[in-house]
């Protein structure tokens, strides 16, 4: 190997709260160019006087020449190249996907998490529709959402409808459990779901358009260049669906099968809009993001979507956010500064009274958010790491339309919160193997403010294997939207609702490495979460719900993930076993005990299996999601039946510029045949209140120039 010098290259990894600091792990990515072979030895930087951080995001690249040295054209290494290290994430669990391996699948962000052990998705209206996360047996409302380190959360809304967010132009996804590093703001309960989106590089661009089953067509475009002392990003997408996928409607009359007929799906459409702009430089970065979603709002479909059937309701949702950041450094001290604006329009149509409580026709909510946060790290001789995070953000929500009328005489809502959170990395011996990683939060909301901690433990014990344990508390108040409702089908509890809290921990061990010729990652935790005035969503029928402190909780549960390679082949298996119990006792809601939370299942898992072939231009894969059965309501009354879908597909690359990727989800249309079921022989088995999508064929075009 030649002299170190060939070109250094810096990669900062999400661009705006990027402490820089020295870590000694390295990756080396061995590659030909103008006929020369080259090593790229990529490392993760701190100053070698502190302990290794968990928030790692500036790396040094340094490409050697085999033969003598050439000068490179300037080209960035992604951080995450060729031996991921999630240690330098979070001293907790935590699971990136990155988008670009599946692209061409037509996958929506929901369909992407289903990968995640521990992570359950929520799909309460069928696909397209309504879509939140639970993590650990949370509730989605204790799911924090991050774009680019803008919340999404909301507290004129219960949880981040998934379904809105676009991932053609994302390059990673996070997912935090258990344990949450300091540079994410406020005490996410149930976990943290971090998106980041693609950071302008050279000048480059690529085209994709999609087509699929039920009137399904997407588009996307994304667009770098440099501009000016920085570099540029644009990108579009446009996705739309009929959703009128064929089904059995049982007429919810188990015993007279003579009713039943086949239809299509009625008031089942959506279609998204949004563009992303992005500029950044080494020390600032702007960006602008818009986005609209038109929804229908489908009913209850048993007995319905008859030719005279009535017309369900639509929302419509319009969100822009601004957002502006600038980095600074002064000796050790690695500082930011970010401020974020959000206003969001939120219009519910119910023109023939079909969805939602009676005589709500029309509502409106407008929301606006304006934050600003303040982050540092700072290393403390060679054995600590601090890092701080404090936030403020005020949120006002203006009412108008026929929910005015249950609520108290205002038209407007606000509130204003502010968190400040503190963590230190201690490395506890010389070898900076065995690290310490306490944290204190302060929550402030309506006037109240609540303190939690948290506490992990991690022993990389060699290259190969590591040990992690955590323990802490949490808190949350209740949400604006868990308060007053939605408009339509939530309705309000404004005045009874307490402060969740409680506590969490768990344990696990990490292998990364090599087994023979395999290429091997896998991630095995047990986890535990006890809470108090536990909020959840408790349904009273098909269109009718309210939050409720349902009492308390007790959760457990074991997640496993890995990751194969081999040759051409490459394999990926997650599961979930989770215990997720009601042990409310002599109290209002004492009547719940011993029962399973709502929308729990006890099983989930994804397995995927893809095979390269002809110098890697053609990959074909499977894949099979399952989740087990669980129930809608809080005292096991009614279940859904747990169910598996199997779906096939192909990548094939024509040249360096052109790629089509085509498949088939659901291949054996197992999902419209999933019934809800009496748990004690009260009252029919029949479908679904509202029915899922199930066999669905597409194909998608991509242009990379």
């Amino acid at each position: 190997m030649a002299a170190a010098e060939g070109a250094v290259y810096l990669c900062a990894g999400d661009g705006v709260m990027s402490p820089a600091h020295i870590y000694i792990s390295i990756w080396r990515h061995d590659y030909a160019r103008h006929g020369k072979n080259h090593s790229i030895v990529t490392i993760c930087c701190k100053p070698t006087s502190s302990t290794p951080p968990h928030s790692c995001n500036l790396f040094v690249s340094i490409a050697f020449a085999a033969e003598g040295s050439v000068t490179l054209q300037e080209e960035e290494i992604a951080a995450d190249s060729e031996k991921e290290d999630n240690l330098l994430l979070s001293p907790g669990t935590v699971s990136v996907i990155k988008p670009e391996e599946m692209k061409g699948e037509q996958k929506t962000l929901p369909d992407l998490l289903k990968r995640i052990p521990g992570l359950h998705i929520m799909e309460a209206r069928g696909r397209g529709a309504y879509t939140v996360a639970t993590i650990r047996g949370s509730s989605a409302s204790q799911v924090s959402v991050f774009v680019d380190g803008v919340l999404m959360n909301l507290g004129t809304e219960d949880a981040v409808d998934l379904t809105t967010i676009p991932v053609d132009n994302v390059e990673r996804i996070e997912v935090y459990r258990g344990y949450i590093p300091a540079r994410f703001a406020g005490a996410s309960m149930g976990g943290v779901i971090n998106i980041i989106t693609k950071k302008p590089q050279k000048q480059e661009g690529e085209i994709s358009v999609g087509a699929g089953s039920y009137g399904k067509v997407k588009t996307n475009l994304a667009y770098s260049q440099p501009l000016g002392s920085g570099k540029f990003f644009l990108g579009a997408n446009y996705e739309k669906s009929d959703g009128d996928f064929e089904y059995l409607n049982d007429n919810a009359t188990e015993f007279t099968p003579g009713d039943d007929y086949w239809t299509r799906r009625q008031n089942n459409s959506y279609a998204n809009k949004d563009i992303l702009l992005k500029w950044v430089n080494d020390d600032w970065q702007f960006r602008f993001s818009w986005k609209e979603n038109n929804r229908d709002q489908p009913y209850d479909a048993a007995g319905n979507d008859r030719p005279n059937s009535k017309r369900g309701a639509a929302l419509d949702t319009e969100q822009m956010v601004f957002s502006a950041g600038r980095r600074f450094k002064a000796g050790d001290l690695d500082w930011g500064i970010k401020a974020d604006y959000l206003t969001q329009n939120k219009v519910f149509d119910n023109p023939e009274n079909s969805v939602g409580s009676l005589n709500h026709f029309h509502n409106e909510f407008k929301t606006d958010r304006f934050g600003i946060a303040v982050d540092a790290s700072l290393p403390l001789g060679r054995s600590h790491l601090l890092e701080f995070m404090g936030d403020y953000s005020n949120e006002r929500l203006q009412i108008t339309g026929d929910k005015y009328g249950f609520l108290p005489p205002i038209a407007e809502l606000g509130r204003d919160a502010y968190n400040l959170q503190l963590q230190d990395t201690i490395s506890l011996n010389k070898s900076d193997s065995l690290l310490l990683s306490p944290i204190v939060r302060y929550n402030y909301m309506d006037g109240k403010g609540e303190p939690s901690w948290g506490i992990a433990l991690t022993n990389r014990i060699n290259d190969e294997w590591t040990i992690k344990a955590t323990y802490g508390s949490y808190n949350r108040p209740p949400k604006l939207y868990e308060q007053y409702g939605d408009g339509a089908t939530i309705v309000p509890n404004e005045n009874n609702l307490l402060w969740e809290d409680g506590t969490q921990y768990d344990f696990g061990v990490a292998y990364n490495g090599k087994y023979k010729d395999v290429n091997l990652t896998a991630n095995l935790a047990y986890f535990g979460r006890k809470s108090n005035n536990l909020i959840e969503l408790v349904f009273y029928g098909p269109t009718l719900a309210r939050y409720e402190n349902v009492g308390k909780a007790d959760i457990y549960g074991v997640e496993f993930e890995a990751k194969a390679d081999w040759n051409t082949w490459e394999l990926f298996i997650s599961a979930t076993w989770l215990h997720a119990m009601n042990v409310t006792d002599g109290a209002v809601y004492a009547f719940r005990e011993g029962y399973r939370l709502p929308h729990k299942p006890e099983y989930e898992g994804t397995v995927r299996l893809s095979k390269s072939l002809y110098d890697k231009r053609l990959t074909l894969f499977a894949e099979c999601n399952f989740t087990g059965p669980n129930f809608f309501d809080s005292i096991e009354l009614v279940e859904m039946d747990g169910y598996a879908t199997a779906n096939l597909g192909f990548h094939y690359r024509i040249n360096d510029s052109w790629k089509i990727s085509a498949g088939v989800d659901d291949i054996f249309n197992k999902s419209p045949e999933v019934k809800r079921r009496p748990v004690h022989g009260v009252g029919p088995v029949s479908m679904l209140w509202f029915p899922l999508q199930g066999r669905t064929y597409y194909i998608t075009l991509t242009w990379t120039f």
